[in-house]
């Protein structure tokens, strides 16, 4: 009877006080989103194929702790320009010839009172760069946008080394249905 208690008592306290949130993700129920400006004029896209890994802290263990890994088909990047949509994968750009994917993993992950501050190192065009960002807690989905900064990675050097034509910082917005 108290191995019986026992084991209740700790479903019980994994119930109330989850350790991990877990979340497997990809392009069919979230989003990855990019926009900038062109000689002057807004632009936006997606990336139509990629996935994550979203491993949250818990109550239990005091908001720290957790994973963030993804991956991303660069090749999948469309805005609906036809110019764009064939300039992007391009060598100066995103050399998907080369560089086919890109990929984030976190190296920390803390809980916050809005949703997780999110540390962790971003690898495009063979160069890894540290980031961080908040992913935040919206209407029942986890919700983050942040710049960066598309000279740090290579990209567009060659053609617009000064970001004259086209931005220096990217937008990036991430929308993930929770649960």
């Amino acid at each position: 009877m108290k191995i019986l208690k026992g084991l209740l008592a700790l479903v019980v306290c994994l119930h109330v006080h989850p350790v991990m949130a877990r979340y497997a993700v990809d392009n069919t129920n979230a989003r990855v989103d990019f926009s900038a400006e062109h000689v002057g004029m807004r632009f936006s896209g997606t990336f139509e194929k990629w996935q994550a890994q979203v491993n949250l802290p818990g109550t239990s263990d005091n908001g720290n702790g957790g994973a963030i890994t993804a991956s991303f088909d660069l090749s999948s990047a469309k805005t609906g320009n036809a110019t764009y949509d064939e300039t992007l994968p391009e060598g100066d750009w995103f050399d998907v010839k080369n560089h086919p994917q890109g990929k984030f993993a976190s190296t920390s992950v803390t809980k916050t009172a809005q949703g997780f501050v999110v540390k962790g190192n971003l690898t495009l065009r063979g160069k890894s760069n540290a980031m961080e960002f908040t992913l935040n807690n919206q209407d029942g989905r986890l919700v983050a946008s942040f710049p960066i900064d598309r000279l740090a990675y290579g990209i567009g050097v060659e053609s617009d080394p000064s970001a004259e034509w086209v931005s220096q910082n990217i937008q990036m917005t991430i929308d993930i249905p929770k649960g």
